[in-house]
């Protein structure tokens, strides 16, 4: 059985940086630095998927005091533990910490937008999995530091609340990560 274990910088440092920076492309990365810096101002939170005593996978979230919803900024299993329904697993679990808010925002790459075939592959493969998870897409897409992506929310509670309303909570996320002027600059919101 899967659980969560919520761990300190120096953890995340030492056991899931590595994979961190294997698992995602340069261009969707934090600095080091900077996910510290976040971390000690609360904002940011590094989570380890255990299975037993294996580490099998990460989430990273980020929460802002007056915002309904949870940013699930990374979320990975390692690649040897894939398909075993860990990552189902772990998000049942995670989204169980957070019963006091609205839901869980995401955004998932936008399926077709690379030129590698086998990466589109991999992009539906991962949509497919955030949407059996529960996720809804906001359908407007949105492009952050020129990656484009797909929103997405896991609604924890009903709240009758517009798509774009939620994309303003995203942003307001956002903003705390990478500051005002960096997203006001670095990210658009593009309706399909």
């Amino acid at each position: 059985m899967v659980r969560l274990k919520q761990i300190g910088f120096v953890e995340f440092e030492d056991d899931i940086y590595k994979h961190y920076k294997e698992l995602f492309p340069k261009e969707e990365r934090q600095p080091l630095e900077l996910l510290k810096k976040l971390y000690e101002k609360g904002i940011l939170k590094f989570v380890k998927i255990k299975q037993e005593s294996l580490d099998v996978g990460f989430l990273i979230y980020v929460t802002v005091k007056k915002n309904p919803y949870v940013w699930l900024d990374y979320f990975a299993i390692y690649k040897e533990f894939q398909n075993k329904k860990y990552g189902t697993e772990a998000i049942c679990l995670f989204k169980e910490y957070f019963t006091k808010y609205d839901g869980i925002y995401g955004e998932v790459e936008k399926i077709g937008n690379s030129i590698h075939e086998e990466e589109n592959c991999i992009r539906k493969k991962r949509m497919k999995f955030w949407t059996s998870l529960g996720f809804e897409l906001l359908h407007i897409d949105a492009s952050l530091f020129g990656v484009v992506y797909s929103t997405c929310v896991l609604k924890l509670k009903y709240t009758k609340r517009e798509n774009k309303k939620i994309l303003e909570y995203g942003f307001q996320l956002y903003e705390a990560v990478m500051g005002k002027e960096a997203v006001a600059n670095h990210c658009f919101l593009l309706e399909n």
